[in-house]
């Protein structure tokens, strides 16, 4: 019965997406490089890829469930639409399944984070908060607020202009605040009624955005406190799913009503920016790297710190930077991508392999802390973080520039039930 229910929304899902895709993404969209075609064996692929996929979805009341299910809507499912409609490689397949199982299988391994402290509740908050006000103190001395801007409409503007002026230090100081930091403050001033701490965090976001200009940095904090009220409440896993159903139902609704009703004839603009920007992109830009670098060069990490002492960089570039050019002739596009993109560019299916153990690892760890200090929690503040490493970010650069390293510390800081006194993993 309970696998009837999975498979009964999985196929729902993806079948819904998988019309957004044919009917929507590929007609408006194929100038990026979205192609697909429907077809009785692209579909019952598409449908066993979804029915096999949720048949192995764990069922406990645990932070590793609410991620794994979260990751299964947002990645797994949106994958299997553009693997099956666009006629993907093997190579591509394989890399699929790779990440799939180990993302699946090694985060139920009962691994052990090591505690570190614990501090006491005082202790955390002043130490996130200074940690805060750190970063942007030092931001602001180094000139961040020359080019300080809150209008969301002029981002893009500034945004590289003030990069190229601050250190690259500040780099990794902007992700780990805005992905961990920060939402970690607001989460945690909330739950303890802190709320002069709440605004101080809000504050700091906005600040921060304005530095920054990275829309992230706005809206951030906001999702991750969303997500941590959810998911203290959700009775079941299945719930999540169902909640997941409200993305493509969405998505069908304005193209129903465009068509149907408003007779507008031109690319959606919720379907465009949900749909084809967080769900499809991500496997969209997959493919290209599988495509290109399984007849190129790989990298071998020539890029990062561990291999650029031994290894020369085959094409004076990023990959990110060579696959904007290669595949949509600019030179300045950065195509950023996840575990199959970065892996396979490094080492092929080795790499996409390395990657995806890390990562099983990492969802491993994040289980093991919510145990001790609440399921709820951990998966709220951590699930930014895990969707950037599955699709737009290399493991090794996000372990110091996206919060992966910070946001494992900071945790195995806190002592037991500190995020959340009601015991969140015995709710869910």
């Amino acid at each position: 019965m309970v696998n009837f229910r999975r498979w009964s929304i999985s196929l729902t899902y993806v079948s819904l997406l998988s019309w957004i895709y044919l009917t929507e993404i590929v007609r408006y969209w194929s100038y990026m490089g979205f192609t697909g075609n429907f077809t009785i064996v692209n579909a019952a692929i598409c449908a066993a890829i979804a029915v096999l996929a949720s048949s192995a979805l764990p069922d406990r009341r645990d932070a590793r469930t609410i991620l794994l299910t979260c990751t299964h809507y947002l990645v797994i499912l949106p994958s299997a639409v553009v693997l099956s409609y666009s006629s993907a490689s093997l190579e591509h397949y394989l890399a699929f399944g790779i990440l799939w199982a180990s993302l699946t299988y090694l985060s139920g391994l009962r691994l052990v984070m090591p505690v570190i402290g614990p501090l006491s509740q005082t202790s955390i908050l002043a130490l996130v908060f200074g940690m805060i006000l750190l970063a942007l103190g030092l931001q602001v001395a180094f000139g961040g607020m020359e080019n300080f801007n809150l209008d969301i409409e002029r981002v893009y503007e500034f945004r590289r202009e003030t990069a190229s002026k601050l250190p690259d230090i500040f780099g990794y100081l902007y992700s780990n605040v805005a992905s961990v930091l920060v939402p970690v403050a607001l989460v945690l001033s909330l739950r303890f009624r802190a709320y002069w701490l709440a605004a101080l965090a809000l504050v700091s976001t906005v600040i921060l955005f304005g530095i920054t200009h990275h829309k992230s940095a706005l809206f951030g904090p906001f999702f991750v406190a969303i997500l941590y009220a959810v998911f203290s409440r959700i009775k079941s896993p299945r719930t999540l799913g169902l909640a997941f159903m409200a993305v493509p139902a969405l998505c069908v609704a304005e193209l129903l009503y465009l068509r149907f009703v408003a007779s507008y004839d031109g690319a959606a603009y919720i379907t465009s920016l949900i749909a084809r920007r967080v769900l499809f992109v991500p496997a969209m830009l997959d493919g290209f790297y599988v495509d290109y670098f399984s007849n190129a060069p790989k990298y071998y990490w020539s890029t990062s710190r561990l291999g650029a002492w031994a290894v020369d960089n085959p094409y004076g570039v990023p990959a990110p930077l060579l696959i904007g050019y290669e595949y949509f002739s600019s030179a300045e596009m950065s195509a950023n991508t996840g575990i199959i993109g970065s892996g396979y560019s490094n080492a092929g299916l080795v790499g996409v392999s390395i990657y995806a153990v890390m990562s099983g690892i990492f969802l491993g760890l994040l289980n093991n802390l919510g145990r001790r200090i609440g399921h709820a929690f951990v998966a709220a503040v951590s699930l930014t973080t895990v969707f950037n490493i599955l699709t737009s970010a290399d493991l090794l650069t996000a372990i110091l520039t996206h919060g992966l390293l910070l946001l494992l510390l900071l945790l195995a800081a806190f002592p037991p039930e500190l995020a959340d006194r009601r015991s969140p993993q015995r709710r869910l």
